[in-house]
């Protein structure tokens, strides 16, 4: 499994504390993102590192105390990790037969027999919602969401938990009209929680690193106001969405 890093002790990424492992490669190019290290490796010819199922479970293990006293587990980010789906099945299937709570944090541009293989591993999805419009999600992540949307129609249909997020970059991706667009949208799927990611400026630093251009760096992060009309907005539609 090619991985960007390891996380220990996260509280952000699903229930209780969590080891957040960062897959490497991603089919989106958000023009956010703040892991540009997952897709770097591809596009710019940058390593990532390679590690073996049995080394990678050994590093998950080592925080099984604080899964068992806080609810929490391993979750699976990126990039994007179902591209590699054989060894992501492999180490949730190990975790789950050593009664380790998995997530999966995935943008969904694949079909559903992807995900549709690994379901019975994993205890909740975290499936981001960039835009509903076609021509804002293209814009902003360089592909079509067409694909993404059924995938999340079928996810919801698994009655597999489901989260949803949505981040919130202020007339970027996110208007009042596309946010009731979203609401629209996710008052069919009604999942469990949704939860707002607030855009925020701190992987910056990373593009400078690798000597990348960042987009939106005159951008500001989105107001407390705009939050908030981001979840009255959501409640017409039944929705109640948090933020921090």
């Amino acid at each position: 499994m090619r991985i960007t890093d390891i996380q220990h002790c996260c509280v952000g990424d699903g229930p209780g504390i969590r080891t957040t492992v960062f897959l490497a490669r991603c089919n989106m190019r958000c023009l956010w993102c703040h892991n540009p290290e997952a897709v770097i490796e591809e596009v710019f010819g940058y390593s990532v590192k390679n590690i073996s199922e049995e080394e990678l479970f050994e590093e998950i293990c080592e925080d099984r105390m604080f899964f068992k006293n806080s609810g929490g587990g391993v979750t699976f980010s990126g990039g994007e990790p179902m591209l590699q789906p054989v060894e992501l099945k492999q180490i949730l299937k190990r975790c789950k037969n050593e009664n380790i709570s998995t997530v999966i944090e995935t943008a969904g541009n694949y079909p559903f027999k992807m995900i549709d293989s690994i379901l019975k591993y994993v205890d909740l999805i975290i499936l981001d919602c960039k835009a509903v419009s076609e021509e804002i999600h293209e814009r902003c992540t360089g592909v079509s969401n067409e694909q993404i949307l059924e995938t999340t129609k079928m996810l919801s249909k698994s009655k597999k938990k489901l989260w949803i997020r949505i981040p919130i970059v202020w007339d970027i991706n996110i208007s009042v009209r596309e946010m009731n667009n979203i609401g629209k949208f996710l008052e069919q799927i009604m999942p469990e929680r949704v939860e707002l990611m607030p855009y925020h400026k701190m992987g910056i630093s990373k593009y400078d690193r690798y000597n990348l251009d960042y987009q939106l760096r005159k951008i500001e992060p989105p107001t407390k106001e705009q939050l908030e009309l981001c979840c009255d907005i959501l409640k017409q539609y039944d929705i109640n969405a948090i933020y921090e």
